[in-house]
């Protein structure tokens, strides 16, 4: 029997592109040498449409399958790990519909709330540790996934045709910051996201337990316009924006 998760966190984001992304990289007074570096790729089997529209099934499905690396730079750690996501979740068998862990993986439940709706949508996610040399050539994601990886995928019945013919995309190339705002009772997590195409992205997010996410919200939003920012009231996930660009240049 299966059913969905109930998450008992959330996490409140706020997504900044283009010109405003730089504007919010000077509002938080951020510097790179103070970050961690990472590179990114996602996996998934991009297509054209004869409308030369790009289609990437797997993320219409709501599957995301993630690689990040460490780069060299400051704060790097010379880590590597994968990450199968499901957002929105469907509905699973009940060994996950609670959050557990094991010694190098981690399952967890919780809200994604994405500016500008906010609108609560249940991702369920399980990171692995992975060995930072097997990681160098993204290739398939087969081989860097555990075994509590492959049994998620197959509960959630979204990989149908297995892993084969996956393409990587990327790299993107990320910096992440952890800030400590008066404003807010918890560490706000700063990402910046570039690629080789021009695409910026600067992401602030907050996490709150479910019952006081919406009070999260509103003092975020507080101390973004405090800083001269005002969230944008259009766009989509940075994400599906950047796998869409990359799978676009890659089919050209």
């Amino acid at each position: 029997m299966t059913q969905s998760p109930t998450a008992e966190a959330a996490e409140i984001k706020v997504s900044f592109a283009g010109t405003e992304a730089a504007a919010a990289f000077d509002a938080f007074g951020l510097d790179r040498d103070d970050g961690r570096r990472r590179s990114v790729h996602f996996w998934d089997r991009p297509a054209r449409t004869s409308g030369e529209e790009v289609l990437l099934p797997l993320l219409k499905r709501g599957l995301i399958l993630r690689l990040r690396r460490d780069r060299e730079g400051h704060d790097s750690k010379d880590e590597a790990d994968v990450t199968v996501k499901l957002r929105p979740c469907p509905e699973l068998p009940p060994p996950w519909l609670e959050e557990r862990e094991g010694e190098d993986w981690e399952y967890r439940i919780e809200e994604d709330r994405a500016a500008p709706a906010f609108k609560p949508v249940v991702a369920a996610s399980l990171q692995a540790g992975v060995g930072f040399a097997a990681s160098l050539d993204p290739g398939s994601p087969g081989p860097l996934l555990v075994e509590e990886q492959l049994e998620l995928l197959g509960a959630s019945g979204l990989a149908d045709g297995g892993l084969d013919g996956l393409t990587a995309l990327g790299p993107v190339h990320a910096v992440k910051w952890k800030q400590e705002w008066e404003e807010l009772p918890r560490a706000v997590a700063v990402e910046e996201w570039t690629t080789e195409g021009g695409l910026r992205f600067v992401e602030v997010s907050v996490r709150a337990d479910v019952e006081d996410a919406a009070e999260a919200q509103h003092l975020l939003d507080g101390a973004l316009r405090a800083r001269g920012l005002t969230p944008p009231p259009t766009g989509d996930t940075k994400t599906r924006i950047v796998m869409t660009a990359l799978a676009r240049a890659l089919l050209r």
